[in-house]
């Protein structure tokens, strides 16, 4: 007697669900990433217009943009004069007049930094005195440093009379450039004598000594000085020669561009 054969039982069809899911997902990628990589050549060719970006092409006939400048850090786009009307938000967009303008300000403060100086090291060599002055030209202004033989006796903070005209040299040619300045105190790593007084309290307290004749002798605005004390932390030189301890006890004065 032949045996009965068993019905069979249906295919589970329950993988077709994630399946055509994951199917769906990855079309859907895919026309997005197509999308995103299509590029709209009208509107862009309206983005161009609208914002007077000019385009220019170049011997090899690819167009290149021309008015698309790089000013302190923020992307400048320049738009012409009569054109300048539109939706710029969020850009930040400056007519050609005020870039030459912008530039022409930057030219003259460099050469007043320039010959603020020139003026300052010929003062100094005039009183052989140019091995205590460093007078540098760096991206955000002038530093001036002088070392604290030139102004302070050993351990302290009291300015004598006899050594301002070294600071007369300085502020003659600092008020009249009228920016920010910065009066920074240093020291070597060799504690100071006098109990309960660190670097720390010597280097804002020459700091302080060197602001205050500026402020009140020289007539320079208070509101645009202010002072730092770094006591060792920040050696000019090696702390472990004479020399090199003595270039590191020094006030730094800094005046800082307006256009950096």
């Amino acid at each position: 007697m032949k045996r009965k054969k068993k019905p069979e039982e249906p295919l589970d069809e329950r993988w077709m669900l994630p399946y055509s899911d994951m199917m769906t997902l990855s079309l859907s990628l895919f026309i997005v990433m197509f999308g995103v990589a299509r590029v709209d050549e009208a509107k862009f060719g309206e983005m161009r217009d609208h914002f007077g970006i000019l385009f220019s092409s170049n011997s090899g006939g690819d167009s290149i943009i021309e008015n698309v400048v790089d000013l302190g850090g923020h992307q400048v786009i320049l738009v012409d004069d009569t054109e300048n009307e539109g939706n710029t938000e969020g850009l930040l967009t400056v007519s050609s007049e005020q870039m030459k303008e912008s530039q022409l300000e930057q030219k003259i403060e460099e050469q007043q930094l320039i010959e603020a100086r020139e003026n300052m090291l010929e003062a100094f060599a005039a009183l052989e005195l140019a091995e205590d002055v460093q007078i540098s030209l760096q991206s955000d202004g002038i530093y001036i440093s002088l070392e604290d033989s030139l102004l302070f006796a050993t351990g302290s903070a009291d300015l004598p009379t006899s050594v301002e005209h070294y600071l007369d040299i300085v502020s003659n040619e600092v008020k009249h450039l009228n920016k920010e300045i910065v009066v920074a105190g240093h020291t070597d790593n060799v504690p100071v004598v006098r109990s309960n007084y660190s670097n720390w309290e010597l280097s804002a307290n020459r700091a302080i000594a060197v602001m205050n004749y500026l402020v009140l002798k020289e007539g320079i605005d208070q509101k645009k000085v202010s002072i730092q004390a770094f006591a060792d932390t920040q050696p000019a030189a090696t702390n472990q020669t004479s020399e090199g301890r003595s270039k590191n006890r020094r006030v730094e004065i800094i005046v800082y561009k307006d256009h950096g």
